[in-house]
């Protein structure tokens, strides 16, 4: 029996046992049917011995198992004879923490036990949301509280409340329904009350549901059975290593909506269709791994592996990359094998994202649009989907705006909220597929810094003015000169979506003389202009080479031709190792070592 996908193990183990004892009581009565007829004989002992047993198990299941509902009745007078029916019960599932309690309460219930992981997810990123920054240069310490960024805002001013949306409905609002806390804001101290405030269930029970509610003149979580599909008391007590759907439950929704923030996690990663969406997670009948987010993200002690390159805070220090699980030189083909010194996996392996669920390319604060799934306001959004990514080079640490300090403009004329840090000068980094996401936001005219909009306003009202003068207000910022709109933009990682061996970039994507999904110019990788006081090729050949010579093998044959071993007297006679070229005479860089 397949204990782990089973919903139903206790019911199936009752229906077994009443079809196995229906079973040798229906031999019996038509084995004794079929003798002849004894008047006044008493039983063999060992009949007598098996009936009453039988009969003892049989009237405690049929006591258990059978209670009559409205849609299964407990017999049928009008069918021929009497069909008893005995249905299992159908309320009760087998949960793991069942005999434990009948209530939640969020970490207080579960502390009397679990001090100790509490401890553990106290201090992690996902409680905190705030935590070392190793891979951020100038920045001791950092996370979503205290920075803001191009989608919901400043988390600080909206973190948990209620909202009334165009319907009349009252809906829960802020940041926090992504947080795994109860509702109040992390304190870094691990005192009673901030352990009774983690809510242990976001994270280890598939169909826990939750809602905010006031209490005591503020806002807080509660159980919301009406959004379970079970339950309550089986959502509550089923609690278990956390799932997919757990991980999902948030990561999908960053951002306000299904994949509007990361572009490559969307709610089809909860039943991937096929290995074309994703690799690793479909399932083997479809082709792919069948892996989990922890397959990849592990865990130690509550703290999770896996920072992207838009994240500031690292929970735990363990690097999440293909190598863990492939080799470094994964290719039969040498020459594929060279560029993995200075090309990501993902850049080949992921040509697009958003392959189902759109996403959010462009957030405009200047104005307000209904979305009707939610019946609420949200800024203007341009979205796409199956889109080819960006390029960056990525050497592993990251920079931020930081809040509350004045723009700078970077070299497209926006303010740079998150990006990658490298350059092909970086020995190590690599180029990486990115989602480049923009935004127009509000900044203050006196000060020249960002302003945080007061985003529950926004949503129930449509009115960016006021949102973002409430925002002002919140942080005591008096907006002596008004304010203006300028550009942002942020630069993501796209790690997930991996497609099939198969579907990898070929060579002419991105070398074939009409090539356009890489700007090598803007990745460094433009020639010389001169070497050796003389124009480039001249330095060598003497002669300005033709590209129309090698037409759509253009790339290819000079590539060879100096590096490759394809030979040249001219490159012989010019005193330069014969077709065993160094980067550095024709390029500003120099090779990297294949890791």
């Amino acid at each position: 029996m397949n204990w782990k996908r089973n919903p139903h193990p206790v019911r199936t183990l009752l229906a077994l046992g009443l079809a196995g004892l229906l079973s040798v009581l229906g031999s019996r009565m038509a084995h004794a049917a079929s003798q002849p007829v004894q008047s006044h004989s008493p039983p063999a002992a060992g009949d007598t011995a098996t009936g009453d047993a039988a009969a003892r198990v049989l009237a405690t299941l049929v006591a258990v198992a059978a209670r009559p509902t409205a849609a299964t009745p407990a017999y049928r007078a009008d069918a021929p004879g009497t069909q008893i029916f005995l249905p299992l019960v159908q309320d009760f599932v087998f949960t793991s923490h069942r005999d434990a309690y009948q209530t939640y309460e969020g970490a207080v219930t579960c502390l009397r036990c679990h001090e100790e992981q509490a401890r553990q997810v106290h201090g992690s990123v996902h409680y905190q949301w705030f935590g070392p920054t190793p891979d951020v240069p100038d920045l001791d310490g950092g996370g979503k509280l205290g920075g803001i960024n191009d989608f919901c805002g400043f988390p600080d001013i909206n973190f948990i409340g209620q909202m009334v949306n165009l319907d009349g409905e009252t809906v829960d609002g802020g940041c926090a329904t992504c947080h795994v806390g109860m509702g109040a804001r992390p304190q870094a101290e691990a005192t009673d009350a901030e352990l009774a405030n983690i809510d242990c269930l976001v994270c280890h029970s598939p169909t826990y549901r939750r809602k905010v509610e006031a209490v005591d003149g503020g806002f807080r979580f509660v159980p919301a059975p009406e959004r379970m599909a079970v339950p309550e008391i089986d959502a509550i007590t089923d609690v278990q290593k956390p799932t997919d759907e757990n991980c999902l439950a948030c990561h999908v929704n960053a951002g306000g909506g299904d994949n509007n923030k990361r572009g490559d996690i969307e709610s089809t990663h909860a039943d991937p269709p096929s290995a074309h969406f994703d690799v690793h997670m479909a399932p083997p009948e479809l082709g792919g791994a069948g892996l989990g987010c922890l397959d990849c993200h592990v865990v130690e002690d509550h703290h999770i592996a896996g920072r992207g390159t838009d994240l500031r805070a690292t929970d735990l220090d363990v690097e999440v990359k293909c190598t863990n699980c492939h080799p470094s030189m994964p290719h039969d083909d040498s020459r594929l094998n060279e560029h993995t010194a200075r090309v990501d996996c993902a850049t080949c392996h992921i040509p697009s994202f958003a392959k189902v669920v759109s996403t959010e390319m462009d957030r405009d604060y200047r104005e307000a649009e209904v979305v009707e799934a939610k019946r609420l306001y949200e800024p203007k959004m341009t979205r796409q989907s199956d889109v080819t990514p960006a390029y960056v080079f990525d050497n592993g640490t990251s920079d931020f705006y930081e809040f509350g300090t004045p723009i700078t403009l970077g070299p497209n004329g926006r303010v740079v909220m998150a990006t990658p840090l490298g350059s092909i000068q970086d020995d190590g980094a690599k180029i990486i597929p990115v989602k480049h996401h923009t935004a127009t936001q509000p900044v203050d005219l006196s000060t020249n810094r960002l302003i945080p909009v007061k985003l529950g306003l926004l949503f129930q009202t449509g009115d960016p003015d006021a949102a973002i003068v409430a925002g002002a207000t919140a942080m005591d910022w008096p907006l002596d000169a008004g304010y203006d709109f300028v550009g942002t933009e942020r630069y993501m990682g796209i790690y997930h979506e991996v497609a099939p061996a198969s579907e990898a970039l070929a060579c002419d994507t991105c070398h074939g003389v009409d090539a356009a999904r890489l700007d090598f110019a803007a990745l460094g990788y433009t020639p010389k202009d001169e070497r050796n006081g003389r124009p480039l090729c001249l330095s060598c050949h003497g002669y300005e080479d033709d590209q129309e010579e090698w037409g759509d093998r253009f790339f290819y044959e000079v590539h060879n031709e100096h590096v490759g071993g394809g030979g040249d007297d001219d490159l012989a006679a010019a005193g330069v190792n014969d077709g065993h070229i160094a980067c550095s005479e024709c390029h500003t860089f120099s090779a990297a070592t294949t890791q």
